[in-house]
């Protein structure tokens, strides 16, 4: 069985159009979106917000993407290296936060009165209530430079440690296990009391499979019997990309797992699409019980965050299974999931994006949650070996019944947002991404 996953981390607003600023998450355009400002080199390009008419340089990256879907990462082994054109193409994605959204004004002083040869007004719109005669909205602005550009904004949100497997950001500091990159060593909140640096969020990570195949085996996966490395990443002042590919055979028999993720770090979260390929039909091959899930040790008991989430049970769900429960009730099905976890210096917020296909039969991510918190998990169960839900060192995880994932392609989004503060607007603009609109017109 070959499994394929690209994996990717993401944060809105004032009603009038003179503040700007319409939120605190990562803004990602791709380039059919803004057609008419592609197709020129990447060099040539700068983005700007305007401050009472003068063009302001705010940071921004463009990220190629190549024929495959994958991004072309310029630092480590030239997987994709060379797939990039250097042109700003359909496929590829404008990146910027939504701090730097300025007013609806253009320009009319430059940096170095160097004007650009063409402006583009790229224009965000929250679109809740189409007929709201006053939406959120703001700004930034797009300069096509023919000729000798000005200066890059030199503000950088992120910082990829390769060396020590580390990322830094304004709010957290996430560590990988460099021995096993599908595991997180650590997640570390940077506190704004300035009398606290860090405050540990998560202590670890632990992936988990188990198939059960009909007329043959079970065997289970642990994240230690698979073998990672850093493949490839680019660093950029936005967000690091960073590719880690996985590999695991099984015994002798013809059976292998691929994965590859292209994790995407920016200053206040992570975004992780993800694509998984299944050659079997799941319900013909495998029995109840076949399932994965990816969980964390939380440093504090779940229990003394103010949880939200629309996300169903895990052990209704798996008590709902039973022989005598074949006409419970069903979860209600929704197009994206979430979980939030908030506290007076802090919020988290989770999302998963199961694909449409995935929705069909009724398949939807479960949540997992124990009343323990990390060292009392440690204290009792190690993380050296395959452990179900239960038994294994993690008191908050997402889990997939794989008995309904079908033959061929699943797309699923996964974001992971962290706040060193907790804002309830801000909490909201995290679940309201998908309703903000990107428009573009020529000045």
């Amino acid at each position: 069985m070959l499994m394929r996953i690209v994996l990717l981390i993401v944060t809105c607003g004032f009603s009038s159009s003179l503040l700007g600023k319409i939120h605190s998450a990562p803004v990602i355009i791709q380039g059919f979106k803004v057609r008419q400002a592609s197709r020129y080199p990447i060099q040539a390009y700068r983005l700007f917000r305007s401050d009472n008419g003068v063009a302001t340089p705010i940071p921004f990256q463009i990220d190629e993407i190549n024929q495959y879907g994958d991004y072309v990462l310029d630092k480590g082994q030239e997987v994709t290296k060379n797939d990039g054109n250097g042109i700003f193409d359909l496929q590829d994605e404008l990146v910027f936060m939504g701090d730097d959204v300025g007013a609806i004004s253009p320009p009319k002083k430059w940096p170095q009165n160097n004007r650009p040869n063409l402006i583009f007004e790229v224009r965000q719109t929250f679109k809740e209530n189409p007929k709201d005669p006053k939406p959120k909205t703001g700004a930034v602005y797009l300069g096509v430079y023919f000729r000798k550009p000005p200066p890059l904004s030199k503000k950088k949100y992120v910082v990829f440690d390769h060396k020590n497997g580390a990322v830094k950001t304004s709010r957290y500091l996430y560590k990988f296990d460099k021995k096993n990159y599908l595991v997180v060593n650590s997640v570390d909140m940077y506190s704004r009391d300035k009398n606290i640096e860090k405050i540990p969020l998560i202590d670890t990570s632990t992936f988990y499979l188990k198939a059960d195949l009909k007329y043959f085996l079970t065997f289970e996966i642990h994240h230690k019997d698979i073998q990672s490395y850093l493949e490839a990443y680019k660093v950029g002042p936005i967000r690091s990309i960073v590719r880690v590919t996985f590999f695991y055979r099984f015994l002798k028999i013809n059976f292998e797992l691929g994965m590859y993720t292209e994790l995407s770090l920016f200053s206040n979260s992570v975004v992780l699409p993800a694509i998984m390929y299944n050659p079997l039909e799941s319900e013909k091959n495998l029995n109840d019980g076949s399932g994965f899930y990816y969980g964390f040790a939380t440093t504090d008991r779940p229990g003394e965050y103010n949880v939200e989430t629309n996300i169903p049970d895990y052990n209704k769900y798996i008590g709902d299974k039973g022989l005598f429960n074949l006409f419970s009730k069903k979860p209600d099905i929704d197009n994206r999931y979430w979980l939030s976890m908030t506290g007076k210096d802090r919020m988290m917020f989770f999302e998963v994006i199961p694909s449409k296909e995935m929705l069909k039969v009724g398949n939807i991510p479960y949540l997992y949650r124990e009343n323990l918190s990390a060292a009392e998990l440690s204290a009792s169960r190690k993380n050296n070996k395959a452990r179900p839900l239960g038994k294994s060192p993690v008191n908050l995880g997402v889990y997939f019944d794989l008995t309904k994932f079908n033959k061929g392609e699943h797309r699923i989004s996964f974001r992971l947002f962290f706040d060193n503060i907790y804002n309830a607007e801000e909490l909201k603009s995290y679940k309201d991404l998908d309703k903000w609109q990107t428009d573009l017109g020529r000045l």
